[in-house]
């Protein structure tokens, strides 16, 4: 081999280790993007849930509360009290009934009965409001609890234009709806937000709304405590046309306050007929991190093509010295030079195939112990399909070889039908890996993994006419109910894309009720070496 060839052996695997870099830094980034997904999914659902069931919360409530004749003094009684104590962050519960202007001196008359600090109806700006000037109804908070807040009795909720808006939408919809944050003349220290809940007689008469009190700091800081959020986010909840927004949840990222890039998560939800959007903000710049897990790849894959090519010149340029002193034994070397480009061949092929098996095990959730038992097991079975075709002086390997104990687990208890085939050397390692890991799969959560459980391995040649097809299917049964998995590691990708694609051909995996199906269809010329007239029949 002449240096000129060395050289490009050096930077097509230079080239190779830059491709692979790339593709693991942007696989990298993607799965990452992922588990952090994961984490800020299930915060978010937790939040929701949370918050859905405050709006839960006020509509049971409400169901509950039989409004009085409007002439009753406190009508709320102790049921407002108890309440209260249904949610530990529930400020407080009020009755506003829809009461007509030329009813106000009634209305007045009760505050007064109920001995409220100011038995008057006003806004919310203290000023008194006269209810002839008016063309809608009143909405008056006419009782409150707890006790402290009954400064709000005799506030009119509709001179406020966004309470009023939320009041009617919860009359017209005969949903809970909720205002935007409010200082109330009761809770000036913090901003609050109301939740409406419409109330309606027998008749389907509206009767008013009964409003709940929320306190946004301890809500929303109360819902993201319930479940884990992503490590050192910050959480800003905005509502629909704020343009500031309602909450936000901030974390130390860094002791020496190093300004970090954020990668950014949006979830929205409705609230109360309200749009909620979340942001979380995670302290991670995975641009970064996938550039340097890729610049680490590459230095990898680089060092070891350069190894590989000094290694292989050291050996061609002894081969051209023992060739040089020993000149009658001309047809030994050219014997030898073969053999080294062969075994080049094959080493790089085997090297590759290595790789990438121990690279794609080390998936994300697993543990050390866990992806070193995976790659030994991967490993065997490439391990025993060379040792099967190195026996057969790498010319071609038996396909029914391939499906036994010595390769597959539990191999007795698969039933196995199809002509037997000679596999090249390429696809006999392939078949070997893909067989491997459907059986091991089927041993750790198929039907394998039961005593009753069976799985059957079923291959044909088509088309025997034209150009032969070669169909593979892989049927499990008995087994437990199978699930798709939440995440896709190499076992996932080596049946879907690895091994379609060294076939030239394609695949298909199904999650049955009954149990986990794959078929695989590949030309036929893709699996045995047509050179070989002696496999012509197969």
């Amino acid at each position: 081999m002449s240096p000129a060839l060395l050289t490009l052996l050096a930077a097509a695997g230079i080239l190779l280790s830059i491709y692979v870099a790339r593709e693991e830094s942007r696989q990298f980034r993607a799965l990452e993007r992922l588990r952090i997904g994961e984490i800020v999914d299930a915060n978010f659902a937790a939040v929701s849930e949370y918050l859905l069931e405050r709006v839960n919360l006020a509509k049971t409530v409400s169901r509950f509360f039989l409004p009085p004749p409007l002439s009753t003094p406190a009508p709320l009684g102790s049921f407002g009290t108890r309440a209260i104590g249904l949610a530990p962050d529930l400020a407080f519960v009020g009755w506003l009934p829809e009461v007509p202007p030329a009813q106000a001196t009634e209305i007045e008359q009760v505050l007064r009965a109920s001995e409220a600090p100011d038995p008057t109806l006003r806004g919310e700006d203290g000023r008194p409001i006269d209810p002839k000037t008016l063309d809608r109804p009143l909405f008056p908070v006419i009782d409150i609890a707890p006790e402290r807040d009954r400064s709000a009795l005799g506030i009119d909720a509709g001179s406020v234009p966004d309470r009023l808006r939320a009041i009617l939408a919860a009359r017209q919809s005969h949903e809970v709806t909720r205002t935007s944050p409010l200082r109330l003349p009761q809770a000036q220290d913090a901003e609050t937000l109301l939740l409406y809940a419409p109330i309606f007689d027998e008749a389907g008469r509206f009767l008013g709304v009964m409003g709940f009190g929320f306190r946004i700091d301890e809500l929303f800081r109360s819902a993201l405590a319930s479940a884990k959020a992503p490590a050192g986010a910050a959480i800003a909840i905005s509502s629909q046309g704020a343009s500031a927004p309602l909450f936000n949840l901030s974390s130390d990222i860094a002791a020496d306050n190093e300004p970090r890039r954020r990668t950014l998560f949006e979830r929205t939800m409705d609230f109360g007929q309200g749009e909620l959007k979340f942001v979380y903000a995670v302290p991670r710049d995975l641009q970064r991190e996938g550039l340097w897990r890729g610049l680490w790849f590459a230095g990898t894959g680089i060092a070891m093509t350069l190894g590989a090519v000094l290694l292989i010149g050291f050996i061609l340029n002894r081969a051209a010295i023992l060739s040089d002193e020993v000149a009658s034994r001309k047809s030994a070397e050219d014997r030898l030079k073969v053999l080294i480009h062969e075994l080049n061949h094959r080493v790089r092929n085997v090297m590759a195939v290595a790789q990438a098996v121990v690279r794609l095990s080390f998936t994300p959730g697993l543990s050390l112990t866990e992806i070193q038992r995976t790659c030994e097991g991967r490993l065997q079975a490439l391990a025993k399909a060379m040792s099967i075709l190195t026996a057969s002086d790498w010319k071609s390997v038996s396909l029914h070889s391939l499906v036994s104990e010595d390769i597959l687990p539990f191999a007795g208890r698969i039933e196995m039908e199809g002509p037997d085939i000679a596999l090249r050397a390429r696809s006999a390692q392939t078949f070997a890996l893909l067989l491997y890991e459907l059986a091991t799969n089927a041993a750790k959560h198929g039907a394998l993994s039961v005593p009753e459980g069976r799985v059957t391995l079923q291959w044909r040649i088509d088309n025997l006419g034209g150009d032969p097809l070669f169909h593979l299917h892989w049927k499990e049964s008995g087994g437990p109910v199978v699930e798709a998995p939440s995440r896709r590691g190499f076992g996932e990708l080596l049946v879907r894309r690895i091994a379609p694609r060294d076939m030239a051909g394609k695949s298909e995996v199904r999650y049955e009720p009954g149990g986990f199906e794959y078929e695989l269809q590949a030309p036929l010329r893709e699996l045995i070496d047509t050179r070989t007239p002696s496999q012509a029949p197969a």
